[in-house]
């Protein structure tokens, strides 16, 4: 039984080194990067016909989180090809580039459902998609 105990200790040890430990990483863009060749599948479902004011790449360990302004929203996509997306990445995330409360935001998790219902094929694997969206207030 003592080892059933030091093992879930462990566990939560790991999981509150690794939330301290995260690290939000914002990618270099190129000029030529066009979001719509290098993200296809999220370009023409979500964005189709509509606006970019502009956008940011970042990556939060082996996440891609994509920040994604449309003059009346503000959108993040977190992507994960290896697991779920925790909610303590979700939280690490929105706290370092939208800093709202949760309770402002609309977190879609269906997305990924969404997106193969409506034919998408990636590229790579793609285990966890999630769209978070912030409202913007006319200036």
């Amino acid at each position: 039984m003592g080892k059933h105990t030091n093992h879930e200790t462990l566990i939560f040890l790991f999981f509150q080194k690794e939330e301290i430990d995260m690290k939000l990483i914002e990618s270099p863009i190129n000029k030529n990067i066009n979001l719509e060749t290098t993200f296809p599948n999220i370009s023409k479902f979500i964005f189709d016909h509509t606006a970019i004011k502009y956008y940011k790449i970042y990556t939060l360990d082996r996440i891609q989180v994509l920040y994604i302004d449309t003059y009346d929203k503000i959108r993040l996509i977190l992507v994960d090809s290896r697991r779920k997306i925790t909610d303590s990445e979700v939280d690490f995330a929105i706290a370092n580039l939208l800093m709202v409360d949760k309770s402002q935001l609309k977190i879609d998790a269906d997305i990924k459902d969404r997106l193969v219902q409506a034919g998408a094929k990636f590229h790579k694997p793609v285990k966890d998609i999630l769209l978070i969206t912030k409202e913007v207030a006319d200036q």
